[in-house]
């Protein structure tokens, strides 16, 4: 469950393709995980199954058949534990001091006549336990994270075996040789139990984890692994897809990602980059699906205009005069996607689109009178902050200016300039908020499992990429298979 963990958390390398999104987990995240992830393994490892133990042994009244039944496991224990990265194999996990408790029913049997027997209870300490296991992480043909557990060892240093009722003084003298029997038959169980519960439980747990999720309706991010997770030194890293695609019509936008630095801050625990490839391929999505246009048949209540020819007799006198005291409409459509661009100092944006006027004449036809070309420019503030149960990042534009040019008129030539102040009014109070509202603030979450919380997240910018550096606290839910849930550690 511990490397289980880890992935959960990465989802949340060399590859040819340079990836959208990418994680690093240092040795200080590494260490926390370890904290969180052994007392797992210990409640998985908790009530083992042991079977009856039989055997022969000689005593002083000759030899004898025992036996030990209704064998309970308790209060299991490892003091020391250590995750270690291993750059050519994954992750090598390992305990020592363990100690725990057991309990069984025990009787006897004279293997001769007269056939003597006798039954009672033992208490078993064990002390002195290593437990020791390599982890590796993979990905399987969908990107989705999977996990192996291989060369697992539990040695037992110490057992000591306690008889009582009956003749327990007799079973006292020979509890040597049993618990040698016994050790062998303890081993042989933890190790199967340890791998079973990274194996079996852990890729159970990561199956559930969505690499696709759905942003709107019509548009999905895709967060797949592009190859198998990558240790370094003194790092687990992933990369992945990071990449918006159109959910009737999917298709790989024109674009590629540049690369990422290749580490951070190695202070704090998760280090996670996003390219403005991931922005980028969203503005491509909803430019191709058709959401970035807008039919203004209203002005909103804040926004002094008025969508009448009349108000813009001033601008525009040769409208007015064509087609006096009549309404209006306007449509707002990108004519190219949005261009997101990040840099150590400003997240900027530029937005391509055309305003197409409308006189609405007395049967509610529309006449097409004027299209202009806009390029909006607005500077962008990204923030990471949680929501429900999720981390999500999203950003919040503050329009700076437009360029304006005309791209067709049925009215005849006008000078554009005119509407300078119109359109930068609009953009600033109508344009710019619905963006906001409708995109920008709601963002997109981390891909991360449930109970995992960022503590003191920091927001950096990079040139083609934004950089959080966060530490992490984990709650265990469900899937892990815990039912009480430890207490969270922040280190």
């Amino acid at each position: 469950m511990v490397v289980a963990l880890l992935v959960l958390i990465l989802i949340g390398t060399a590859t040819a393709v340079n990836p959208g999104f990418k994680t690093e987990i240092t040795q200080k995240g590494i260490d926390y995980v370890r904290t969180v992830g052994i007392p797992i393994l210990i409640r998985e490892l908790q009530g083992l199954d042991i079977p009856d133990q039989n055997g022969k042994a000689g005593s002083p009244i000759g030899d004898i058949d025992y036996g030990l039944s209704s064998i309970t496991t308790s209060d299991l224990a490892i003091p020391s534990s250590a995750v270690a990265i291993d750059p050519k194999i994954g992750l090598r996990v390992t305990g020592s001091g363990a100690s725990m408790h057991m309990t069984a029913h025990w009787h006897y049997r004279m293997s001769s006549w007269p056939h003597i027997s006798d039954s009672g209870s033992c208490d078993v300490s064990v002390s002195s336990v290593s437990l020791a296991l390599v982890i590796i992480v993979g990905a399987d043909l969908t990107g989705h994270p999977t996990v192996s557990a291989s060369n697992c060892s539990f040695t037992i240093g110490h057992m000591d075996i306690n008889f009582h009722g009956g003749a327990s003084w007799l079973y006292n003298l020979f509890s040597g040789s049993i618990a040698d029997d016994l050790k062998g038959s303890i081993a042989g169980q933890v190790c199967p139990q340890a791998v079973k519960a990274i194996e079996t439980d852990g890729n159970k747990a990561l199956a559930t984890l969505p690499v696709v999720e759905k942003i709107t309706d019509n548009s999905e991010i895709d967060f797949q692994l592009l190859q198998p997770p990558v240790f370094g030194d003194s790092y687990l890293e992933t990369l992945h897809k990071g990449e918006f695609f159109a959910i009737p019509h999917p298709k790989e936008a024109p674009y590629q990602p540049s690369p990422f630095p290749t580490t951070a801050d190695s202070s704090r625990m998760m280090n996670i980059w996003l390219s403005a490839y991931i922005a980028n391929t969203a503005g491509y999505v909803y430019t191709e699906i058709g959401d970035l246009q807008y039919n203004v048949t209203e002005i909103p209540s804040q926004v002094p205009l008025q969508l009448n020819t009349s108000f813009f007799k001033l601008f525009i006198p040769l409208l007015y005069q064509k087609y006096p005291n009549m309404g209006m409409q306007l449509l707002v459509k990108a004519s190219k996607p949005p261009a997101l661009t990040i840099t150590p100092t400003l997240v900027t944006l530029i937005a391509p689109g055309n305003v197409t006027a409308f006189v609405v004449n007395e049967n509610k036809t529309l006449i097409n009178v004027f299209t202009l070309n806009v390029t909006m420019y607005a500077a962008v503030d990204v923030s990471v902050h949680p929501t429900g149960n999720r981390e999500i990042i999203s950003g919040k534009a503050t329009y700076l200016k437009s360029d304006l040019d005309v791209l067709e008129s049925n009215i005849g030539s006008f000078d554009v300039k005119l509407l300078n102040n119109t359109v930068n009014l609009a953009s600033t109070l109508a344009i710019v908020p619905w963006l906001n509202e409708k995109y920008g603030e709601p963002g997109f979450p981390i891909p991360a499992v449930d109970g995992i919380s960022f503590v003191n997240p920091e927001l950096l910018l990079g040139q083609g990429y934004v950089l959080i550096s966060t530490d992490f606290s984990y709650s265990p839910t469900a899937y892990t298979g815990v039912r009480d849930r430890p207490e969270i550690v922040t280190l």
